[in-house]
């Protein structure tokens, strides 16, 4: 761990917070690392193939998520409901009050593409499904090892075929993810328009990972600031794509030609996060391919920060999800007049 160059202070970098943040989010920060301790501190991710030993590893990691988010998801008053579409698991977030209407909302989750699940990570389905009045769909995707870079994009455009089936066409939907589960929504959205689908509406993505090679400048310059275990990251994507697959851009999406084509995309992001740099060369390649685009940054904020249980009501969170939930309707209204 780094410790700080201020005076005698010997604080790791990435437990100093900036005093450009909130107080609400250096209150909030103070209470995840409280709960994470009392849990008994960061859990190493298993450097095994063995999945097995992965599915131990992420029961223990949802037990953690769903207890805190269980909290958000009551005060919001949010109902799930499960689905099997294209035979994949999917979990409906349904909020308090919906406005129906015939287009849909799809979530897929983040996880360093090894864990996550529709239950555990429910506070951005939830959050979103309340702001936009309508429900929200959240993949259950096979993770890795189970599943590779190329299967679970298959699950992804089965999920969109299913919902086409039954009356809802990709170009009726919005997209949304975070960190893996960004990649996975850009990678996706390439495949349906490459395989000549109509793609989403819009894409809103928080502080995707789209270069499993790891070459974005802040992936050095932010380390100390940031919580991700680098040498298990790198040995989770070696299962997720592969040496020979790391440049496949339905892997790592930076690579992709997006002159065929993109749907109006958000980028969200924090300054204390390794992937920051994964965001800013995924707008530029947007960006100069002629795509719509919008870059929105927050100052001191971590990976994914909207979707942190103990702060979803600060004003970081808070302006990040509206936005989101603003450039999605939009995208909706625009694609439908």
């Amino acid at each position: 761990m780094s410790e700080t160059s201020h005076g005698t202070d010997t604080t790791p970098l990435r437990f100093r917070l900036p005093s450009t943040v909130s107080a609400q989010w250096a209150e909030a920060f103070g209470r995840l690392v409280t709960e994470v301790m009392k849990a008994g501190g960061p859990q190493p991710q298993p450097l095994s193939n063995d999945p097995d030993l992965w599915a131990d590893y992420n029961d223990r990691s949802k037990a953690f998520s769903e207890r805190l988010a269980a909290p958000v998801l009551a005060r919001l008053g949010t109902r799930t409901i499960g689905h099997v579409l294209g035979c994949v698991p999917v979990l409906e977030y349904v909020p308090r009050i919906r406005q129906p209407h015939d287009a849909r909302v799809i979530y897929i989750h983040g996880g360093g593409f090894t864990g996550g699940s529709s239950t555990a990570n429910a506070v951005a389905p939830a959050v979103i499904a309340d702001l936009l009045g309508e429900s929200v769909l959240s993949i259950d995707y096979t993770v890795t090892p189970r599943g590779r870079f190329d299967t679970i994009t298959d699950e992804v455009i089965a999920v969109f075929d299913a919902l086409a089936s039954a009356g809802t066409p990709a170009d009726k939907t919005v997209l949304y993810g975070d960190s893996a589960g960004g990649c996975l929504a850009v990678a996706s959205t390439l495949k349906l328009r490459d395989q000549g689908k109509p793609m989403p509406a819009a894409l809103a993505l928080w502080s995707p990972c789209v270069d499993l090679r790891f070459q974005g400048d802040t992936i050095r310059t932010l380390l100390d600031v940031d919580f991700f275990d680098m040498e298990r990251l790198a040995f989770a994507i070696d299962m997720y794509a592969g040496p020979d697959d790391l440049e496949h851009p339905y892997a790592s999406p930076i690579h992709a030609d997006f002159s065929g084509g993109f749907p109006p995309t958000l980028i969200q992001a924090g300054t204390r996060e390794i992937l920051l740099s994964d965001s800013v060369r995924l707008y530029q390649a947007l960006d100069v391919a002629g795509c719509a685009v919008k870059l929105d940054i927050y100052e001191g904020m971590p990976h994914v920060h909207q979707a942190w249980a103990t702060g979803t009501e600060t004003p970081e969170a808070m302006l990040a999800c509206q936005k989101t939930a603003q450039f999605l309707q939009r995208g909706l209204k625009r694609h439908n007049t």
